[in-house]
Parts: structure tokens; C-alpha cells; sequence
């Protein structure tokens, strides 16, 4: 007796196989069958119109509040079945702690997570901006060791933030060592999408050739400072991944389908040094620190497009602006783009949605034979405010989008790139395929109706076209509602 019989389905089984029409029968949390089957089962789904697939692997996360809302809603209801945070640089601490608060929560996904280098610097020396002394690298080696122990999958770097702006080489070398050792990898937001893209990127394989692990670069873009970049940039970018995977260095990516970023406006207006010793604020109320980087920041700025192609999408201290530009609240406060982004960030540095990537860059990432696709989403339970859409529709945007609209993609390709391509970059080697022995988790989608319904102006729309989303075996997501007993489950990695 099977407890989920899936019917007569069009069966994308992960690994990029042309599809076929299957049952696929499930018992206990695994698959047992695919093909024609004539045993009962407790629960069956004719699937006649429907394809199935594995659950959708979100390899860039920032899902840690899954312990305050583990419906994950916004994340379940697009077919992800496994989320991974901890990514750049930024974990909740200490890990084993995390882990056991997630599995407490029961969450209706599966939760793995990366141990973050910024974390493990802020624990060992705040946010010094030099490098560690014998005695702190050593007590980095012994944090990291013990989050491997834990179960992280790997360790995450966010060079682009402080304090992991200020490590250099031999320091993420050192700990990146650490990881290999337990068969982790190497995630990294890298220094720069900008000017110095391709150093970061070098950057990024130095560490993989010199520790001996994967690198993973996190959310793949590419900014072009306005009528000065050449339109062939993101190709050359791209060429960097097969470089180095023609050099023997296992070199992925991740993306999502949106011309759009979200960060904090300090981390990309601000100069690195003026965050040093946690002292942000403090500095930009300073004239002189002011006059000194004025220049520079304005020059961030025109890197992303200009004042006009930033938005303001969360700011506690002043909820008003929240959805208006730069450009807007520069104007009404009588300030340059400049000193207003000074200001704002010294009131409380706002959370921003920077439009500066080209669609047809992001169309050729996603393409792109060594990338996969990741959300960068977070939980989000209110449904208020402004958001990135990517919360709500990243993984449908690329069906409707690439697949059937486009036909940029094939399905079984797209699916790969949701599926069995991140698990495997992850570690996480029961799950991305439909066969037999491999834990069920798995989408169903109407391919003619899957889309996404949020947008940059409506970001709290849920997508369309899912009939159900199978967590472990069992129904979490049954197109109406979330399951009450969650299945999702903490997945540990080879370390612990």
C-alpha cells in the first residue's frame, strides 16, 4: 500500500531527462516507483494535466525568521521544498542552536544552512578592519570547525559588507580549509559587480584552487556604470565560470529572474573603511568625513544608474518615504543624491531596491549552463510594506518567463536548474531527482498556468499554477492551504 500515488503525470525527473508520462508512487518520506503502477494508495492526485518534478532547492536564502513563521508561506507556495540560508556571510549564531529552534518550529520546508564568515569575524573581533592576529585566526578556525560540526553545508562570505570586506586571501583560504575538510563548499557574495568584477571573481577561484573545494558565487549580476560599459560584459563575466572550470575548479552560480537588488543603501554607497569598529553613524555625522567621501559615494550611486533607480523599501525611522526613490526624497529634503543617501543612512540606513541590471544580462545568466536559480528571498509573514517581488515569484517568473513565453529554456532545463543542480552543489544528494530511493519531495504545476503575480508595484501577490507541493512525503502545500503538521525537516551536512 503506497501513501501518495501521483497519476499518469508528465514527469521532469531533475537531471535534464526529456520528459515522460509516469505514476510516480511514494511511501513512507521516499520514492519507491516511476512508471505504470497499479498498487492503491491512501492519498492519489491525478496529475493528467499537471507536471511533476522535485521540489524546488533555493540555494540563496535569507530565511532564518522561518523560526517566527515556518509556514514560509511566501517560499512554499512558489514549490520550494528546500531552503538554505546562512548566506552572505550573515548566520544566526550559535548554529547548533539555530538548528535546533528550526526543527522545534517544525517548518513546512526543508531548512539547511551555511556558516557565515562575517559572523565568525563579528564573534572574534567586532568589526576591526585589519587582518586577525595567530591567536583570533586560530579562534576563527575553532567557530568554524564547530558550525561544520553542527551540520552547516559550507561557509558563506559576504566580501562585499563589512566586516568580511575586510578580510583578505589568506584568512578565507585558512577557513575555507576548514570546510573542504568536511566536504563543504564555498559560497560568496563577492567584493564587487561593478568595476572590479573580474579581481572578485579571480578572487573567488583562488580560494577554490587553493583549498581544494567548490566556490559558489551568490546571486550573479553585473552593473554597468551608465553609457561607459561595454554591452558584451556579462559574456565576459560568464567566461570567467567556464575558465575556470576548464581549469579543474568546480565554479557555480545562482541567479534570479529580476533586473532588481535589494540591500541596505550603506553597503552600496559607502566606502568600506567608514563602517570600521562599528562606528558608521557616527562617522557620517562628521563634516569632514563627509566631504572626504562625497565623491565616492556619488560615483556608487552612478554605478547603479543614478538616484532615480533606487528605491527606498523599508526605513523604520521615517515609514513615509518608504517606495519613493532617491532621486524623490533627495528633492524634497533640498539635497544631492549624495548628501541625502548620507543622511538617510545616518538616520537608519534604509533597506533599498536598486533597479541597475540590464534585462538581457539577466536573461543571459539564467541561461547560462553553470547557473541555477535562487530566490535571495526571506520569509515574509506580514504581506505589508514594500518588498522584492522575488519573495513571492522567483521560481514561476522563470517558468512563465524562459520557458513558456520566451522559450529561452526548456522545461526539463529549467528544472535542472531548480533541482538536481543545486542539491548537488550543496551536498544534498537524496533529493533534486525523481527516482526510486530519493526522498519525495516534489511540485506539481499546470506548465499553460504557472506564473508569477508579484511586481515591483504589488509585491504581495502569491503565484499561480501549483496544484500541490509535497514535502517528505506528505502534502504541505494542497492549493488551498498549509499543512498544519509541516514536514519539513533541518538537513544537516557531512560534517556532523
Amino acid at each position: 500500500m503506497l501513501d501518495l500515488l501521483i497519476r499518469n503525470a508528465k514527469v521532469c525527473d531533475g537531471a535534464g531527462n526529456p520528459w515522460f508520462r509516469a505514476d510516480v508512487g511514494v511511501r513512507g518520506d521516499a520514492v519507491v516507483h516511476v512508471g505504470p503502477s497499479r498498487e492503491k494508495a491512501h492519498t492519489v492526485i491525478d496529475a493528467r494535466r499537471f507536471v511533476v518534478c522535485p521540489g524546488f532547492i533555493d540555494v540563496h536564502t535569507h530565511a532564518e525568521a522561518i523560526i517566527d513563521d515556518p509556514t514560509a508561506r511566501n517560499l512554499l507556495r512558489q514549490g520550494i521544498t528546500t531552503v538554505i540560508s546562512g548566506n552572505c556571510g550573515d548566520c544566526a549564531w550559535p548554529l547548533e542552536d539555530h538548528l535546533k529552534a528550526v526543527k522545534r518550529a517544525r517548518p513546512a520546508v526543508n531548512v539547511g544552512v551555511l556558516v557565515g564568515h562575517g559572523t565568525l569575524r563579528r564573534q572574534v573581533m567586532g568589526a576591526a578592519k585589519r587582518a586577525p592576529t595567530r591567536k583570533e585566526q586560530a579562534a576563527l578556525r575553532r567557530l568554524c570547525e564547530t558550525a561544520m560540526r553542527a551540520g552547516a553545508l559550507g561557509m558563506s562570505t559576504g566580501l562585499f559588507y563589512v566586516p568580511g570586506a575586510y578580510a583578505r586571501l589568506p584568512e578565507l583560504v585558512d577557513l575555507a580549509r576548514v570546510v573542504a575538510a568536511h566536504g563543504g563548499i564555498y559560497a560568496s557574495h563577492k567584493r564587487s559587480a561593478g568595476g572590479k568584477i573580474f579581481e572578485a571573481l579571480r578572487e573567488a577561484a583562488a580560494i577554490g584552487k587553493k583549498a581544494g573545494l567548490p566556490v559558489h558565487i551568490s546571486h550573479l549580476k553585473v552593473l554597468h556604470r551608465r553609457g561607459r560599459t561595454r554591452k558584451d560584459r556579462a559574456d565576459e563575466v560568464l567566461g570567467v565560470f567556464r575558465a575556470a572550470r576548464d581549469g579543474g575548479i568546480d565554479m557555480t552560480f545562482d541567479v534570479h529572474p529580476y533586473p532588481a537588488t535589494w540591500t541596505s543603501l550603506s553597503a552600496v554607497a559607502i566606502p568600506p573603511w567608514v563602517s570600521k569598529d562599528g562606528a558608521l553613524r557616527e562617522r557620517l555625522r562628521r563634516a569632514a568625513v563627509r566631504r572626504r567621501i562625497a565623491g565616492e559615494v556619488a560615483g556608487k550611486i552612478a554605478w547603479i544608474g543614478g538616484p532615480d533607480r533606487i528605491t527606498v523599501a523599508r526605513f523604520a525611522p521615517e515609514p513615509a518615504v518608504e517606495g519613493q526613490s532617491l532621486a524623490r526624497i533627495a528633492a524634497a529634503r533640498g539635497a544631492k543624491a549624495a548628501e541625502a543617501a548620507m543622511d538617510l543612512i545616518a538616520e537608519g540606513d534604509p533597506k533599498c531596491i536598486f533597479h541597475a541590471l540590464r534585462p538581457d544580462d539577466v536573461a543571459r545568466i539564467i541561461c547560462d549552463p553553470n547557473g541555477m536559480i535562487a530566490s535571495d528571498a526571506g520569509v515574509v509573514p506580514s504581506r505589508r510594506g514594500v518588498t522584492h517581488p522575488r519573495n513571492y515569484g522567483t521560481f514561476p517568473r522563470v517558468l512563465r518567463e524562459y520557458v513558456r513565453e520566451r522559450g529561452l529554456l526548456t522545461l526539463e532545463n529549467a528544472v535542472r536548474k531548480m533541482t538536481s543542480f543545486p542539491a548537488r552543489t550543496v551536498g544534498l544528494h537524496d533529493r533534486g531527482v525523481i527516482a526510486p530511493g530519493m526522498k519525495a519531495d516534489l511540485v506539481l504545476f499546470d506548465p499553460k498556468r504557472i506564473a508569477d503575480r508579484a511586481t515591483f508595484d504589488e509585491p504581495h501577490r502569491f503565484p499561480t499554477g501549483i496544484r500541490a507541493v509535497i514535502v517528505n512525503g506528505r502534502i504541505a502545500w494542497d492549493g488551498r492551504r498549509v499543512a498544519p503538521d509541516r514536514p519539513g525537516r533541518v538537513l544537516r551536512g557531512p560534517g556532523c
